[in-house]
């Protein structure tokens, strides 16, 4: 929408004909326009018509906006947070160009009168983290319906509610980035503008004649447009932001806070014809909500990546999907900036963003993004440390470690006094400290000297053998200090002869490695 021209009011034609049967909406949406000129609350007879211009009901079922400005707008109820679709195409036809229409969104009562209208707004914006402005309580005058410009035509009054209290998202599939409009197809007019390749605009516009979906789903004041299923456009009405100036005192966005209000179809001037098509809304109750803002980690520097985790959110599956996306913006400057002021950009997607020289002195910020089973979406973020520049040069530092085996032994095992002629099983325990600086180790024990494996007492041998010989523990990584019980076992059975005095065996424990 853009003025241009003040087109003649021209009156709306009831078309005659049986209207094409419109199409069945999807589950859990209500059709608000289904072609049929009365006889439900779908029909045509619930939109009234405001403004200048004409959007009239079509043979087939469609509306198709002509003439100067104004809109079509469902009288039935007004809606809060919801999904919101309408099919729409270009039907200049063989007209050289592109038409110019929108959606128009979130506004009250037009045929309220101005005077039983409030006089001043206030607004306590709470703050967020990004390229926002801080916490604070806005207040002015007038409220939106009162900023009606008084340069207007008096007809074109009430059409001019949407522009200057809720929002037009507006449709122009025109691959031009100058006059007569530079904003395209999703954007949310004035507050957050699309050019044609972001729009997708560019490739849009090679098809007139070709009908397009436009889905608008609103959750709180967080906007976010798809066309034909892809996301073009995300922008939150909440944070504090002007409307450009254009020398008609369009409100900023702290007096336009609704929380719910009218849907509308705009015709917006000479030469310019869209048809629109089954419009139908899902009301949405259960929204995603968050409840721990997304983290991003890292410490800022140029050449060294940030990484940004969701947070943690309510109404969402336990496998859900986030889409994570990295923006660049200038700091704001005032605190209501307009969308050229902030100049945002999208500089990457997914979970980690290395910033470059381009960052420095940006806002970089994450945008989590969420949209759960009933189909509304929300988003929430976090702004990045401040983008410093980095140089880093490859240095090193170290130690060396020496190859090192150390074995020190406790206390003797002693296995006390054996009891000759009964059976028993007795047991001794020692301790080994273990260092070792190898990639593995194996301690062992063996016994190298007569009567290998038996205790000895000068010339007599126990006869049963000495257990607990061979390996007692194996490594593969170091280990410094680590105390290893080494136990022995010694059976002696009722007829083993016994000679007095002490029995022992000195043995060789070791500490080996083959990868010193």
């Amino acid at each position: 929408m853009q003025i241009l021209r003040f087109g003649a009011a021209v009156g709306a034609a009831l078309a005659l004909a049986a209207p094409t049967a419109a199409t069945a909406a999807e589950p859990g949406y209500t059709t608000i326009f289904d072609g049929t000129a009365s006889g439900s609350d779908a029909s045509f007879d619930k939109w009234a018509y405001a403004g200048g211009g004409s959007v009239t009901l079509q043979a087939d079922g469609t509306m198709r906006s002509s003439g100067g400005f104004g809109m079509r707008w469902y009288t039935v109820k007004p809606f809060g947070d919801v999904s919101l679709k309408v099919d729409y195409r270009d039907a200049r036809g063989a007209t050289p160009g592109n038409s110019n229409g929108g959606v128009l969104v979130r506004f009250p009562d037009p045929r309220v009168p101005v005077a039983d209208t409030p006089a001043s707004w206030s607004y306590d914006w709470k703050g967020a983290s990004g390229p926002f402005p801080p916490a604070k309580q806005y207040s002015g005058a007038p409220g939106c319906q009162r900023a009606i410009p008084s340069v207007l035509p008096a007809d074109w009054a009430p059409a001019w509610v949407p522009v200057v209290c809720g929002e037009e998202v507006q449709i122009n599939d025109s691959p031009d980035v100058g006059a007569p409009d530079p904003r395209k197809t999703g954007s949310i007019y004035g507050f957050a503008d699309l050019d044609a390749t972001r729009s997708g605009a560019d490739v849009r516009s090679r098809q007139v004649g070709t009908w397009h979906t436009m889905e608008i789903r609103i959750v709180g004041q967080q906007f976010t447009v798809l066309v034909d299923g892809t996301v073009i456009n995300q922008w939150d009405g909440a944070v504090p932001m002007s409307f450009p100036d254009r020398g008609l005192g369009d409100p900023p966005t702290m007096a336009r806070q609704l929380a719910q209000g009218y849907i509308g179809l705009q015709a917006h001037g000479d030469g310019d014809s869209i048809d629109y098509r089954d419009v139908r809304v899902k009301e949405l109750s259960a929204a995603p909500r968050n409840t721990a803002a997304p983290v991003v980690t890292g410490d800022g520097y140029t050449g060294r990546a940030l990484t940004c985790t969701p947070g943690t959110w309510a109404n969402v599956a336990a496998d859900q999907a986030y889409v994570v996306e990295w923006l660049r913006s200038n700091a704001p400057g005032n605190d209501a900036p307009t969308d050229a002021e902030l100049g945002t950009v999208k500089v990457g997607s997914g979970a980690s963003y290395t910033p470059g020289v381009a960052d420095l002195g940006k806002v970089i910020w994450c945008r989590v993004s969420v949209t759960n089973a009933e189909g509304g979406t929300v988003w929430a973020t976090r702004a990045a440390p401040a983008i410093t520049l980095a140089s880093d040069v490859t240095g090193t530092v170290g130690g060396s470690v020496g190859a090192t085996l150390s074995l020190t032994l406790g206390a003797p095992a002693s296995f006390g006094t054996f009891t000759p002629g009964a059976a028993g099983t007795y047991t001794a325990s020692t301790d080994a400290t273990v260092i070792s600086t190898a990639g593995d180790a194996t301690l062992s024990v063996s016994d190298p000297g007569p009567n290998p494996g038996h205790l000895v007492n000068g010339a007599f041998a126990l006869v049963q053998p000495l257990e607990g010989l061979g390996v007692v523990k194996t490594w593969n990584a170091p280990t410094t200090n680590e105390k290893v019980p080494v136990t022995f076992t010694q059976r002696i059975a009722p007829g083993d002869a016994l000679r007095t005095g002490s029995y022992a065996k000195t043995l060789t424990f070791t500490l080996s490695t083959t990868a010193p």
